[in-house]
């Protein structure tokens, strides 16, 4: 149902049990939340939301000013009936550039995504793709996150290391290696501080990452499935590059990464986009993933020594085996 009164609007929905509005939002703290995008025949598109709107108020909740991203998604997931105001704005919504901004979707129940979002989702929330180093927000429910990562304090600083493998909602969103800066807009260097943060959430848990910081990606391309590609690995290590091969010419070099200050091995982390076990001592495993791709490859390397310290406390977890990425 809708009202309307000159630019402003307001719209009813009421959620069916399951489903979602199918929105994307952008904008918080002095940057007004916006709709960017609705999703073909969701629910939101369904009760007349466009992208281009500015979302006013949910449920008598004024979003001011002062209004963040977390408490924007907070308010659109804080009942299954929601009277949202909207204003239209006059002519096409400018472009925002404010590195501040981030970008949460809404899932719409079986929608397809476009190839800069990820396929896959948090618990009703998609994000937007991002490269190794940038910056994330992912959102979950509290049951969904709490006790469910192995956090790592590393250089003064929180670093994931594995997260439940049997937990559907965690699965294709997280990498080895991610930092993780804050929780629900809280910034944390020591798991204590995470979990805390978890605890007292009433329902929502905010995640603000930066996408595996430490890691280098190769890409290789070889003209026939028999030619070499150049390089030695031991177990899920980078050992050695041939001059002139296939690796070297990808700008792969064993002893160029760096940690804590100091040179050190690589170790791969993931091979075409697959998540490579960090307790992986296999090397036949490491080459039947690289080659899978038959001619072309994408490596994804992080400092040995990095690796080593996420491996050795994650061998200390009761559970560890839950918790170890693998594809």
């Amino acid at each position: 149902m809708i009202s309307q009164e000159e630019d402003i609007f307001s719209v009813t929905i009421d959620l069916p049990q399951g489903e979602r509005l199918g929105l994307v939002l952008a904008g918080g703290v002095d940057t007004p939340i916006e709709i960017k995008k609705v999703q073909d025949g969701s629910v939101a598109s369904l009760s007349g939301l466009t992208g281009g709107l500015q979302i006013m108020s949910v449920n008598n909740i004024i979003f001011a000013p002062t209004t963040t991203h977390h408490d924007a998604i907070m308010a659109l997931t804080s009942s299954s009936v929601l009277n949202i105001s909207v204003k239209r704005k006059p002519g096409s919504a400018k472009k925002r550039t404010d590195d501040k901004e981030k970008t949460l979707a809404i899932e719409a129940a079986g929608e397809n995504m476009d190839d800069k979002e990820m396929k896959d989702m948090s618990y009703g929330y998609r994000v937007k793709k991002t490269d190794i180093g940038s910056t994330l927000s992912i959102y979950l429910q509290k049951r969904h996150a709490l006790n469910n990562f192995h956090l790592v304090e590393v250089t003064s600083s929180l670093w994931l290391a594995g997260w439940n493998q049997k937990e559907p909602a965690l699965m294709n969103k997280f990498h080895v290696g991610d930092q993780l800066l804050s929780v629900n807009g809280q910034p944390v260097t020591t798991v204590a501080e995470a979990n805390t943060i978890m605890e007292m959430t009433p329902s929502g848990v905010e995640l603000l990452l930066k996408r595996m910081p430490l890691a280098a990606e190769y890409k290789m391309h070889r003209e026939k499935e028999a030619e070499d590609w150049g390089m030695q690995i031991r177990q899920n290590r980078l050992v050695d590059v041939i001059h002139g091969g296939i690796a070297w010419t990808a700008g792969l070099q064993p002893f160029s990464a760096e940690f804590a200050e100091k040179a050190c091995s690589w170790a791969i982390t993931q091979v075409n986009k697959c998540p490579v076990s960090v307790l992986c001592r296999s090397t036949d495993v490491i080459w039947s993933k690289i080659n899978s791709g038959k001619t072309d490859a994408l490596i994804t390397l992080q400092p040995s020594e990095f690796v080593n310290i996420l491996s050795n406390s994650l061998l200390e977890h009761p559970h560890y085996e839950d918790f170890v990425a693998r594809s």
